[in-house]
C-alpha cells in the first residue's frame, strides 16, 4: 500500500478509535489510540493552543466516556505524498446530539517502517 493510502487509513482508524473513546468503549485503549503517533507529535487546536504528545496523553483520561452519543465523521480526505511524508487535509464533524462541531484539519505524517505516524496536526473551526 502506498504512503498516501496508509495515511488516509490512519486518519480513519484514529477517528473510529477516538469516537469509541469518547463513548466509553472499553475495547478502546489509550495506547491503541496513540499507537501511530510520533514522539515528536505536536498540534494546534481550534482555539489556537499548542499541544504535544504528553498533553494528548494527559487529556485522554479526562474525556473517556464523557460523550456517549458522540459521532465522528470524516469528509473531503485529500493529500499529497512523498517517499517519507504525507500531507493530508480533511473535514472532521463531531456530533454529540447537541449540534455538530466542524473542524478543518491539516496533518503531516512521517513514514516509519510500514506505518505512517502523526507528526503535526492543525485543526481550525
Amino acid at each position: 500500500m502506498d504512503n498516501l493510502s496508509k495515511a488516509k487509513e490512519e486518519v480513519i482508524r484514529f477517528c473510529e478509535q477516538i469516537e469509541g473513546w469518547f463513548r466509553g468503549d472499553e475495547r478502546v485503549t489509550d495506547s491503541g489510540i496513540l499507537a501511530n503517533f510520533s514522539p515528536d507529535f505536536r498540534m494546534i487546536s481550534p482555539d489556537g493552543s499548542r499541544r504535544n504528545l504528553d498533553d494528548l496523553r494527559e487529556w485522554l483520561p479526562q474525556v473517556f466516556g464523557r460523550f456517549p452519543q458522540k459521532q465522528v465523521t470524516l469528509k473531503d480526505l485529500q493529500g499529497y505524498a512523498t517517499d517519507y511524508h504525507v500531507l493530508l487535509t480533511y473535514t472532521e464533524i463531531q456530533d454529540h446530539g447537541e449540534g455538530a462541531h466542524v473542524r478543518f484539519s491539516s496533518a503531516v505524517f512521517v513514514r516509519e517502517g510500514d506505518r505512517m505516524l502523526w507528526l503535526d496536526l492543525w485543526e481550525r473551526s
